[in-house]
């Protein structure tokens, strides 16, 4: 069991760390989040200076909030001016990519692994979506026109959301023992509706008192408070937890244009202020629980040849499938636009994130036959897709220098 010390540790470790690989990321454009898994693998399996089970008891609280925080910072840079003026094609994408992805691998597992299908669809929903913690630092750097760099921008959250909702649809159809198709879509349709619900009621009186407390030293705290209660009421209501903290944040950062389109009167333009606070402290926060995370992939990967192989032997499978699927989407979603001179770059952002990850140490939490295979193929794509996303991003780079 760890120590107290070992705690504070390995926490200032990480911090550290996570700066280092900030930088690291904007000085080379290779993704930190490979720097960071590379540095848990080193600390964990390979020099063993930590134990992968000292740390298996924290996951499912780390994964949770850690996917929380995500969400809600997710929702208050959610631009939703954005979202109606470039978003049809962006909506299409992600949806496009998503399910084609799913299912191609769900078929995967089941034909080819051997796998039970609603695994395949845990696995498929999982990852059939790309990063908003590298896709959108990246995009910012590649010089690609605004239309793609818009559609890329709202796919990444998007595609994230969609993911948690179908993943969680998913779990409690394999929990429940039963997969019945339109239970499945009737469950998808009830948390999703609930979810929402939850958050923008509970959001709308939420933005009157931070107007009220604007001034008050404790508003963030109080805010990520009550971000948690909207978690817990709409997870009792049998809705989507996650989904109503992204509302909620969704509200908070909109609030001017949301209030305007039901007709009530917005606060004062002084609010901006509030907003900017709760987005620095939140952006510090979802950094912390972010660069921590990855680490702790890394602290619990195994390392063994065997596990290695596994590992691979599906993982690269699974990324030409996903690249597959990327091509069929982006070769609609590009379909009579501009940005069909931009499909080769757009296939190529592939990289994986955050979100994987966290779901991957969801279903490591229950006692499933061969749970920790989500983990460790989730890992192996995580890293290929990062490595793939990075070596487009050059390769465009240079196209685009040579092309000048």
């Amino acid at each position: 069991m760890l120590d107290t010390v070992a705690i504070f540790f390995i926490a200032a470790a990480v911090m550290i760390i996570g700066f280092l690989a900030n930088i690291l990321f904007k000085r080379t454009g290779w993704p930190e989040i490979l720097f960071l898994i590379f540095i848990g693998i080193l600390l964990g399996p390979v020099l063993n200076i930590f134990s992968k089970n000292d740390l298996l008891p924290f996951l499912p609280l780390i994964s949770t909030f850690t996917l929380l925080m995500v969400l809600f910072r997710g929702g208050l840079e959610l631009d939703l001016s954005e979202i109606a003026a470039g978003g049809f094609r962006a909506l299409f994408q992600a949806i496009a990519y998503f399910t084609i992805g799913m299912t191609l691998i769900a078929l995967f597992a089941y034909f080819v692994l051997g796998w039970q299908l609603i695994d395949g669809l845990l696995l498929g929903s999982m990852i059939s979506q790309i990063g908003e913690v590298v896709i959108i630092p990246m995009v910012k750097k590649l010089g690609i026109q605004s239309q793609s760099a818009t559609l890329l921008s709202i796919e990444s959250v998007i595609s994230s959301i969609i993911c948690i909702v179908f993943f969680f649809a998913f779990l409690s159809t394999k929990l429940s023992g039963t997969f019945d198709p339109v239970t499945v879509l009737t469950s998808i349709a009830m948390k999703f509706g609930i979810g929402i619900v939850v958050g923008a009621i509970m959001a709308l009186p939420w933005v009157r008192v931070l107007f009220a407390l604007e001034k008050n030293e404790l508003t963030y705290i109080t805010t990520l408070g009550y971000g948690l209660a909207c978690y817990a009421i709409s997870e009792t209501l049998m809705g989507s937890g996650p989904l109503a903290v992204l509302a909620f944040g969704v509200i908070l950062g909109n609030y001017a244009k949301v209030f305007r389109k039901l007709r009530m009167k917005p606060p004062s333009s002084s609010f901006s202020e509030v907003k900017t606070y709760l987005m620095r402290i939140q952006t510090e926060l979802s950094f912390i629980l972010r660069a921590f995370f990855f680490v702790l992939l890394g602290l619990i990967f195994d390392a063994s040849p065997s596990s290695i192989l596994t590992g691979l032997s599906i993982g690269i499978p699974v990324v030409v499938i996903l690249l597959v699927a990327r091509y069929m989407a982006a070769t609609a979603s590009t379909w009579r636009s501009p940005m069909v001179s931009e499909k080769r770059i757009i296939i190529g952002m592939c990289a994986l994130g955050l979100t994987p990850a966290l779901l991957s140490f969801i279903v490591l939490q229950y006692n499933f036959s061969d749970a920790y295979l989500f983990p460790l193929i989730v890992t192996n794509v995580i890293i290929m897709t990062n490595i793939i996303t990075s070596v487009s991003t050059f390769m465009h780079k240079r196209i685009s220098l040579l092309n000048r």
